[in-house]
């Protein structure tokens, strides 16, 4: 299975360090120049990001790294399909592989791979779901997956995330809201990736909402906020198709 890693051009010293960890996981990889969203233009933005879109699903309007990111994975995306990859490992240059479990995990992907079926395999485990009994296997995502730096994907999910976030309306490690949109989202246990030590280069600092000095009412309009806002947008899928 070929692995694509996404990598800023502004960063040849985090491109050495992950060629490195690959390298010592037996992984060859395709490098992908990442999109750098605080030097886009404002009609670079215009033309790629749907920031009202993106309101609607997360409350608020991307940050610029959140747009660069998005916006990488979908170079990745295109040049996967370019190649005409029936599925690959898309990497961010802040991955750090566990060699052994990264490679059972890859036969256990690979023993059910249908590059027809719309799938992305995640393999790392940030929201801490509970490992299955027995400790290894393939089970559908939680709703708070997130972040990136590795997972499996087909050829039919790359198109179908093109086509959902072309321009972009969510951010890309948004799981379950791709989810509700046509596209089956796995956790692969145990889980083989985690981050390098070391803030996000591409996606930049985490967004934090800020402190509120009456947080109980503001998390309770901020959840509302939320739940009308994706309702809204599913209308929209509905009527749209995206």
């Amino acid at each position: 299975m070929r692995a694509y890693l996404i990598n800023l051009d502004r960063s040849p010293d985090r491109l050495a360090s992950a060629a490195a960890r690959l390298c010592a996981a037996g992984l060859p990889y395709v490098r992908v120049a990442g999109v750098d969203g605080r030097a886009m233009s404002r009609e670079e933005r215009r033309r790629s990001v749907r920031p009202w879109r993106f309101f609607l699903v997360h409350g608020r309007f991307p940050t610029p790294g959140e747009c660069g990111c998005s916006l990488s994975h979908n170079a990745l995306f295109r040049r996967m399909l370019e190649d005409g990859a029936p599925a690959a490992i898309a990497f961010e240059d802040d991955v750090d592989p566990d060699p052994e479990a990264l490679r059972a995990a890859l036969a256990q992907i690979e023993a059910r791979l249908d590059p027809a079926a719309p799938d992305i395999f995640l393999l790392s485990n940030h929201d801490c779901q509970p490992s299955p009994p027995g400790g290894a296997g393939i089970f559908p995502a939680s709703p708070e997956a997130l972040f990136s730096e590795a997972y499996v994907l087909t050829a039919a999910a790359a198109r179908r995330l093109l086509f959902l976030n072309s321009p972009m309306r969510a951010a890309i490690d948004a799981w379950a809201h791709w989810a509700g949109r046509g596209v089956n989202v796995w956790r692969v246990f145990p889980a083989s990736c985690r981050q390098a030590e070391g803030e996000s280069v591409i996606h930049g600092g985490l967004w934090r909402p800020k402190r509120r000095s009456a947080w109980g009412w503001y998390r309770a309009l901020w959840r509302l906020r939320i739940r009308l806002g994706r309702a809204f947008d599913a209308l929209l899928y509905r009527l749209l198709g995206r």
